[in-house]
């Protein structure tokens, strides 16, 4: 899926928390989107899913996410840093996804079984009362099932172990294909050797976009996102 943002601004009172950002994304993209905490970077990825209104233009394929949220929404999936707080079972969790999303529950189970998870034993807990690192396989194994063409990933191995995120890391590489990724970390040492491309954000604005090794080879440029991490 491609990505085009032009001019776009947001502000929460009398915060601005993205300021004139213009980027272009091309289909099959791997981007880490970094920053320190408060750059913009999670309202940037919620202005892309058309979850955020903002000043300024988005387009996923040539399509407003805010026109035509439900064509745009079956085309992405979304591991948030956060799990939410559902109340529900596990198994009408999936279900409930599986139905919006039209996926097979035996798939969702499949990939949950990659991660070490067992959705049959599972199956009658409350979402709510999981660890956080159960939530967070979960949600990764319903987004791997989708087979979207944007994953739209939100520091989404902040509460896996070493041994879970390299699952995961190997995951994403098998299933994605073709699909566009935006990593949003606030550790560059995670995404290096997960994407091509980098996007700095600081205080609302772009501070850098090139290419991974660029990057890494002037950490002057980073703004202090690293000191800051």
């Amino acid at each position: 899926m491609r990505i085009e943002l032009r001019d776009v601004a947001r502000s929460f009172g009398n915060v601005a928390a993205l300021r004139g950002v213009t980027l272009e994304i091309p289909q099959g993209a791997r981007v880490g989107l970094v920053g320190p905490n408060g750059s913009g970077k999670s309202t940037l990825l919620r202005v892309v899913m058309g979850l955020v209104a903002c000043e300024g233009e988005v387009l996923l394929d040539g399509a407003s996410p805010f026109e035509r949220r439900d064509e745009v929404a079956r085309r992405l999936a979304y591991v948030p840093q956060f799990a939410p707080q559902w109340g529900a079972a596990v198994a009408d969790v999936v279900g409930a996804v599986a139905s919006l999303r039209d996926l097979d529950p035996a798939a969702v189970a499949a990939m949950a079984r990659r991660l070490d998870l067992d959705l049959d034993a599972l199956g009658p807990r409350s979402f709510r009362e999981l660890s956080g690192g159960t939530k967070q396989k979960l949600l990764i194994a319903v987004a791997l099932s989708t087979g979207a063409s944007l994953f739209v990933l939100d520091e989404p191995t902040a509460s896996l172990d070493a041994a879970a995120r390299e699952r995961f890391f190997a995951l994403l590489d098998e299933v994605a294909g073709g699909a566009t990724r935006l990593f949003c970390s606030h550790r560059i040492d995670e995404v290096r050797g997960l994407v091509d491309r980098v996007v700095v954000l600081r205080d609302g604005v772009v501070d850098y976009d090139g290419p991974t090794a660029g990057y890494v080879e002037a950490p002057a440029r980073a703004t202090g996102t690293e000191a800051r991490s």
